[in-house]
């Protein structure tokens, strides 16, 4: 059994992989008929844990950042884009005239969207909107169509959320996808990247990023050696490698 953790992983993290490990262990797979039976379970257990990486990526990056105390970091919070800017963005506008665009937010007004990490720095007098995303394949057309229109919205509506939700007066607003591994189909002015973050931020994320990989891998790999598993696994060719 795997206890000792990297004292790179946070630990909030390391209780999230924890939590992880443990379902992945009493996970109940359905039949796929493309997926021969002896390969079912460790197929279940590969795809699982693949959905659950960018989750952890996310704890990972956020309890990272909340390290520097000019930040206040939080996580999924509710945000709402009203009507009206959700027409503006649907309208064509020119990215020029967005750029020095503001509009009014008021709570629980239009429909609501959950991004990943917002950011509040008092150093920079700036509140960012990061979308963690794992970046090792494009996500579809429609999905990233709506990151985009999300982020648009997001950044018209960012200095009245940081006054109303922080009750803090900002001068920048960023809204951006952090594509942790490069693959990413949104524009450029929507593309962040680690380096970029820890840069702007003063913190070591790439080590907490790695360490989180490694303890992630390391555990998935246990599990799928332990005895119940072993034959079947070995005649896939047994080897995961890294995530």
């Amino acid at each position: 059994m795997h206890t000792e953790l990297s004292p790179l992983i946070p630990s909030t993290v390391s209780k999230l992989i924890n939590q992880t490990m443990a379902r992945l262990q009493q996970l109940e797979v359905q039949p796929d008929p493309i997926v021969p039976s002896q390969y079912r379970q460790r197929y279940g257990i590969l795809t699982s844990a693949v959905r659950a990486d960018g989750r952890i990526l996310e704890a990972a990056i956020g309890a990272a950042l909340n390290e520097n105390p000019h930040l206040t970091v939080v996580r999924n919070p509710g945000v709402h884009i009203p009507p009206v800017v959700d027409q503006i963005i649907g309208s064509g506008a020119s990215q020029e005239a967005l750029r020095s665009s503001h509009f009014h937010y008021e709570p629980d007004v239009g429909r609501k969207i959950t991004p990943d990490l917002v950011l509040l720095d008092t150093n920079r007098r700036a509140i960012d909107f990061i979308e963690i995303k794992r970046g090792l394949a494009r996500t579809d057309a429609g999905k990233t169509r709506q990151t985009i229109r999300d982020l648009r919205c997001l950044r018209l509506v960012g200095r009245s959320y940081a006054a109303q939700a922080f009750g803090t007066e900002v001068d920048t607003v960023m809204a951006a996808v952090c594509s942790i591994h490069g693959a990413s189909a949104v524009p450029g002015d929507l593309l962040v990247t680690v380096e970029d973050l820890e840069r702007r931020y003063d913190v070591n994320l790439q080590a907490v990023i790695t360490a989180t990989y490694a303890e992630f891998a390391q555990r998935l790999s246990e599990l799928l050696y332990q005895e119940e598993f072993k034959d079947d696994f070995l005649a896939l060719g047994g080897n995961i490698g890294t995530l």
